[in-house]
């Protein structure tokens, strides 16, 4: 028999007869293409999503969870609207289909499908007319009227949970994942936070369980003792007011009359300290809710307790097994950064696994509506679709790869996996480019453990000579004789031609990291954007005081479309005291070490600092013992501009093409391997 790796996460365990093959979920998460339905709505039951789900599966999970969907027809759910009636006959004909297809895929690579319902209560968008339900009467701050739900209403909608689960059966599905947790209406009831009720269904926790329990109820009764049935719940929703670990433990045990796990998740999504611990982001650590798992499984040993929050390292979630913190653990990025995250932690290929980096770009679907759920640094989410093979034969291409920084990294991996040879040439001493940055950054762990990925791959490859120390020019390129040539050389640093820079204490932003302790108590930097806020954040956590400069009305203004969530995060901690230990977002002090200046023009670097003109007019000197400009790259145009007919085929890629993201990076890489195959 081979080596076991990581025995105690790829145990089985059987609940109510069921065999899961090892201890790994593939939690909820979204399609990558959301298919439009009635009502201008969403609906992620389809093709796309059976084929993904099947991914999930092949990749080694023991359970593949459907994006959540809403049970009640009078809804689109959340943000996405999520438009699923599962009343409408002439659709269940369509989509039972479907179900099949989604069930089936999963079940042939071995694993258990399940299927999530959830309904969004206050956080839903009605259909013809419909008043948003919820536990207490209200008024959305968009306007949308919530009418406080009557036992009446609650058996309605326990029914829709009953009925719905009953299709996913006849679907072929496992079971069922009914979402508790977050602030849906299900939430909204346990929750004491916003369960103000004075009647049967508000009070006490017994009081507040009644409603879900009802639909718990529901759902055994139409689908039986031989499916699964999952609640996942906010065994902490890190708010003041919020329910105690006492109160948790009192639901969760009424709750295990009729389900089988518990998902212990924290936060609400409609708070945003809570939701840093909901998508637990680059500014927590991993394994952030795992305590209130391990507490769950102490207080309630009635009931099988599934861990989530950041388990990326499958040594971690071995560790969580094999400590009694939990008996199974769910993670969602880590399989949309690498769908074979379970099946290459079990065949000792640890290493190999595609890190997420946190920087929740998957989710700003819901936020901005972008039509699809990307991954920074995975390309191919987007892609899943294979197109045919062309009808030109395959010719294998020797290629030149200028740049050993994440662009060409990536580039040089996809060529070689499809066969071509590659020459990767960096001109300084190391692999990894601007990445490096990230040793000196707390914050950016999952950057440094990405580009330690990448680095592997090429140095692992076998197709790809790498040479160190070794610039490219377009002579080298003539002499070399490449079929194809990639530009992955980067950007130069951009600083503005203001009087002054050139003083000894100015530096560009890509200078700070690894200097940090040769600069004065007090920094000014130029530039509100990602990499100034954050550099920011990094000087703040070193005890130095910051003067940021913004020229526009507020930071971070182009990470609004494809960073929101990071956005929001990363400006709440630029006023407050990060702990990358810390559990909960209660008690976190403020921090008054960063002075923010918006629609402030840099006019002038003087030996105490630096002058701008606010918006008023006024001009006035901020003072300042070193300067960092975080202005930026600009590509070197006329510099790659001469490698132009060096080579059959030159393409550019990552910041040589457009400065940009990681995602650029990952995807202009993977897009120029695809180009020459």
């Amino acid at each position: 028999m081979g080596q076991l790796y990581y025995p105690n996460l790829f145990s089985p365990i059987e609940i109510r007869g069921k065999r899961l093959r090892n201890r790994v979920v593939a939690s909820a998460q979204a399609c990558p293409h959301p298919v439009i339905a009635g009502n201008g709505g969403y609906d992620n039951a389809s093709v796309y999503a059976a084929q993904y789900m099947g991914m999930l599966a092949r990749g080694g999970a023991a359970v593949v969870n459907t994006g959540h969907y809403g049970v009640d027809p009078r809804y689109q759910l959340g943000a996405l609207k999520y438009a699923f009636n599962f009343f409408a006959g002439e659709l269940h004909n369509h989509q039972l289909q479907t179900f099949h297809l989604m069930s089936n895929n999963v079940q042939s690579y071995g694993a258990l499908a399940s299927f999530e319902l959830n309904h969004g209560g206050h956080m839903s968008h009605p259909i013809e007319g419909n008043k948003v339900i919820g536990p207490m009467d209200g008024v959305m701050p968009d306007g949308r009227v919530i009418v406080k739900m009557d036992r009446n209403e609650m058996e309605r909608v326990a029914e829709y949970f009953g009925n719905a689960a009953y299709l996913a059966k006849q679907g072929g599905f496992d079971m069922i994942n009914v979402h508790a947790a977050h602030n849906w209406l299900l939430g909204q009831f346990l929750s004491p936070h916003i369960n103000k009720r004075e009647d049967e269904f508000g009070g006490t926790a017994e009081n507040r369980a009644r409603f879900p329990l009802m639909v718990l109820h529901a759902i055994r009764d139409r689908i039986g003792n031989d499916m699964l049935l999952s609640v996942r719940y906010s065994a902490a929703e890190l708010v003041e007011g919020g329910a105690t670990m006492d109160e948790t433990e009192q639901v969760i045990r009424m709750m295990s009359k009729y389900a089988d796990i518990v998902h212990c998740s924290a936060g609400k999504v409609d708070n945003l300290e809570a939701s840093n611990f909901l998508f637990p982001s680059q500014f927590t650590k991993h394994g952030v809710n795992a305590y209130l798992a391990r507490e769950v499984k102490k207080r309630v040993p009635e009931i099988k307790v599934e861990a989530i929050g950041a388990i990326t390292d499958p040594a971690m979630a071995d560790e969580l097994i094999q400590n009694g913190s939990c008996d199974l653990v769910a993670m969602a990025r880590s399989f949309i950064a690498d769908n074979n995250w379970a099946r290459k932690a079990k065949e000792g290929q640890a290493e190999d696994i595609r890190p997420c980096i946190r920087c929740l770009r998957c989710l700003n679907e819901s936020v901005n509506l972008a039509g699809e759920t990307a991954c920074s640094v995975n390309p191919r989410r987007v892609l899943y679709q294979v197109l045919p093979s062309s009808e030109m034969a395959f010719k294998k291409k020797r290629v030149l790869v200028a740049g050993g920084g994440p662009a060409g990294i990536q580039a040089a991996n996809e060529l070689a996996k499809r066969g071509h040879e590659v020459i990767l040439c960096e001109a300084g001493g190391q692999l990894g480019g601007r990445l490096h940055f990230a040793d000196h950054v707390p914050f950016k762990h999952d950057l440094v453990l990405y580009r330690n990925y990448l680095i592997r791959q090429v140095e692992k490859a076998e197709h790809i000579e790498i040479r160190l120390n070794t610039l490219v020019t377009p002579q080298m390129v003539v002499k070399e004789k490449p079929d194809a040539l990639i530009l992955a050389m980067g950007a130069k640093d951009f600083l503005p031609p203001v009087p002054g820079i050139a003083q000894e204490n100015v530096m560009h932003s890509s200078e700070l990291f690894g200097r940090e302790e040769s600069l004065g108590g007090h920094i000014a930097i130029i530039g509100g954007g990602a990499v100034g806020c954050e550099a920011a954040i990094h000087l703040q956590m070193l005890g130095k005081k910051v003067e940021l400069i913004e020229m526009a009305d507020e930071l971070m203004k182009a990470d609004k479309e494809d960073y929101p969530d990071q956005r929001d995060f990363t400006l709440f901690y630029l006023k407050h005291r990060l702990d990358m230990e810390s559990c909960t977002p209660l008690g976190i002090p403020e921090n008054e070490n960063v002075q923010v200046h918006l629609n402030a023009v840099c006019l002038e670097v003087v030996p105490e600092g630096v002058k701008i003109r606010e918006q008023d007019g006024i001009v006035r000197t901020v003072k300042a013992d070193h300067i960092i400009f975080a202005t930026g790259l600009r590509p070197d145009k006329e510099m790659l501009q001469a490698f132009e007919g060096t080579a059959r085929d030159v393409i550019y890629v990552g910041d040589s093409k457009k400065v940009g993201t990681i995602y650029h990076t990952s995807k202009t890489g993977l897009y120029a391997a695809m180009e020459l195959s």
